[in-house]
């Protein structure tokens, strides 16, 4: 982390001059509320639709086995064009200088996501902020905001079947079985049968894509069942996981795991 954030906030308590990112004792006792200036823009001519929102995020992303964390969060509206200026605040003590953090910004609307950033943005770098977002080229569902108190039960805590992969329909597996996977939010854990055996492992939903809501899976394991058939549909689908970075909620109720631009698995509830 930079130090000239925490000069920049010494000098702005003595002087009363705002340099970039300021301090100020905020309304909570003992809180010491410091805010981030910047603004969020994009580069098409174009007028976001009615009801559309820009929301930017202070994220800690040090962990890389686990979903970023938010620790602050500004919604703004977007019937303007950009750029769209923010000031973001956040209590200065929970900033671990042994951490890395960035700035996550999108545009929203109609429980769409339009736009998202894709770069990190460090949050403590010199003034001023700039965040580019990038047009989604398929509006898809948006995340579930973090603030909300309430789980993604679109994704998680549903057993999801296999429909389609690469573009074709799916066969089933092993016994007749149709491949299917169930995505956990405790825990992040994906469980599943894959054509032949049964797999588990985990999954984030952190960082940012171009194409949709951002998911990848981590390394996942399984049993060690030796099958007369599914084995082929097995090793399919379990590449095909693992080329995944974002998801899809289309309007039909249906899951999409898509790597960049290109599904790769297609899904719909399990009856």
């Amino acid at each position: 982390m930079r130090q000239g954030i925490w000069r920049s906030t010494a000098v702005a308590l003595i002087t009363g001059v705002l340099l970039g990112a300021c301090s100020d004792k905020g309304s909570n006792e003992g809180a010491d509320v410091t805010w981030i200036e910047g603004t969020v823009l994009y580069r098409e001519r174009m007028l976001l639709p009615p009801g559309a929102e820009v929301e930017v995020e202070l994220q800690d992303i040090s962990r890389a086995d686990a979903p970023a964390d938010t620790l602050a969060t500004v919604i703004m509206p977007g019937n303007a064009g950009p750029p769209y200026q923010f000031r973001i605040e956040y209590d200065s003590a929970a900033i671990d200088q042994r951490h890395t953090y960035t700035l996550r910004a999108v545009i929203q609307a109609g429980g769409k996501l339009l736009f998202t950033s894709t770069e990190h943005i460090d949050p403590f770098a010199d003034a001023p902020i700039e965040i580019m977002v990038r047009r989604v080229p398929e509006p898809v569902a948006a995340p579930a905001r973090a603030d909300s108190g309430s789980a993604d039960v679109q994704l998680e805590g549903v057993r999801w079947q296999l429909v389609r992969l690469d573009g074709e329909p799916a066969t089933a597996g092993a016994g007749g079985k149709p491949v299917d996977l169930a995505l956990e939010a405790e825990g992040q854990t994906v469980s599943g049968f894959s054509g032949c055996n049964r797999y588990h492992g985990t999954y984030r939903r952190d960082g940012a894509s171009e194409h949709g809501a951002a998911l990848r899976f981590g390394p996942l394991a399984g049993t060690l069942m030796a099958c007369p058939e599914g084995t082929g549909l097995e090793r399919r689908f379990l590449d095909a996981l693992g080329a995944v970075d974002n998801f899809r909620l289309t309007d039909s109720g249906h899951l999409q795991l898509a790597a960049g631009g290109n599904v790769v698995a297609e899904f719909e509830p399990a009856p």
